[in-house]
């Protein structure tokens, strides 16, 4: 049994799309978690009318936990999943009919790949060694800075699942979390297999972007989050630490606590330690720029 968590918001444009190709999957025990987070548009109409007519498929959850952000939305759902795996679902996409069954095949805790889409779902012609997750580092103190997993593209069992936990602000992304406790304990594995389109559109919330082009660089050497960036790796880490370090093997403990000594040290020693302790980016632009700040 698995459980796909989709978590909503305004999504009328391409939201029955999805839903299509959810039905359209040749596993088909599994089960569809849907949380609203206050559409304003026909989003709750499209998912009741799906439920009708696919009975026993969709349950839709309803509560007043509130939300706000989509890592908040997908944290709460995780509350209900109870299938032994659960799988996230973004809303604007298109899954491939063998998404489900292939991931099962070969799954602990685990994620795939994407064909990058447009609006229309027409493959774009993106350059993929330069998007931010090209490399599928899952190693944890690459992860302590950078996030290399997409949510919509993991599956994961239900103990990953019931270690979440409540949503906490200083959580800076569903997956991302998840992905930091689970290298942090577990395994992750990576399989190279495009299971579905990744749409890009106006109102995508993170996306597929192009983290090699100047127009990147140049945004990100304006952008004033990029200077505190590191304080919000530190307060995840940090609770990271607050719920799981007796948890963690010994190893991830090192390594949590040498990441957490860098605020206390002078530039220079905080420079080399990060390097020494793998913690950089992807790339070596990447790691400049988080070092210029660190």
């Amino acid at each position: 049994m698995v459980d796909i968590l989709l978590a909503t918001y305004n999504g009328e444009k391409y939201l029955r799309e999805q839903l299509e190709s959810l039905s359209a999957q040749t596993y088909r025990n599994f089960r569809i978690l849907v949380r609203d987070d206050g559409s304003r548009d026909s989003t709750m109409h499209i998912l009741r009318e799906f439920q009708l007519h696919h009975a026993g498929m969709m349950e839709i959850i309803e509560d007043d936990a509130g939300g706000g952000n989509p890592a908040a939305n997908f944290i709460e759902l995780m509350k209900h999943a109870t299938a032994d795996y659960v799988m996230f679902c973004d809303q604007d996409d298109r899954w491939y009919p063998a998404k489900i069954q292939t991931m099962l095949q070969r799954i602990q805790a685990e994620f795939s790949d994407y064909q990058v889409t447009d609006s229309g779902l027409r493959p774009m012609p993106v350059n993929e060694s330069h998007l931010q997750v090209a490399r599928a580092y899952r190693n944890f103190s690459h992860l302590l800075v950078q996030n290399y997993v997409t949510g919509c593209t993991m599956m994961i069992n239900k103990t990953a699942c019931q270690m979440a936990g409540d949503y906490d602000s200083r959580i800076l992304m569903h997956d991302w979390w998840i992905a930091l406790y689970v290298s942090a304990m577990g395994e992750i594995i990576h399989m190279p297999v495009k299971l579905m389109d990744y749409r890009q559109h106006e109102n995508n919330d993170v996306g597929a972007r192009d983290v090699m082009s100047a127009k990147y660089r140049v945004e990100k050497i304006f952008d004033r989050k990029v200077r505190t960036s590191k304080d919000t790796y530190y307060a995840q880490a940090a609770l990271l630490k607050e719920r799981f370090y007796s948890l963690m093997p010994e190893e991830s403990r090192r390594t949590l606590d040498r990441f957490l000594a860098l605020p206390g040290y002078p530039k220079l020693k905080r420079i080399r330690e990060a390097i020494d302790g793998g913690f950089v980016k992807s790339d070596a632009i990447r790691t400049a720029g988080f070092l210029f700040y660190l």
